[in-house]
């Protein structure tokens, strides 16, 4: 998952939350992430895409059955006021 700003395309830090749950064989993974407000982030969103890569070769894996899905969650445009 990439978290960034929508104006700046700038990555905001790997501190993201994800939890991973398996229900009925099925797993799910939800994520989460706090911004703090800035004026550098008024009129921005925040951008969440998932998407899925071939591990690194340094792993003892022969997968070649990476899922070809991509997802992008926009949050609304942020309105920071400073006071």
């Amino acid at each position: 998952m990439r978290w960034f700003n929508s104006v700046t395309y700038q990555n905001f830090s790997d501190e993201a939350t994800a939890v991973a749950t398996t229900v009925n064989e099925a797993m799910t993974v939800t994520t989460q992430r706090t911004v703090a407000a800035s004026a550098g982030l008024h009129d921005s969103e925040v951008v969440c895409v998932t998407y899925f890569t071939q591990p690194s070769t340094s792993l003892d894996t022969n997968a070649s059955n990476i899922p070809s899905y991509t997802h992008t969650w926009t949050s609304p445009t942020l309105d920071v006021k400073i006071m």
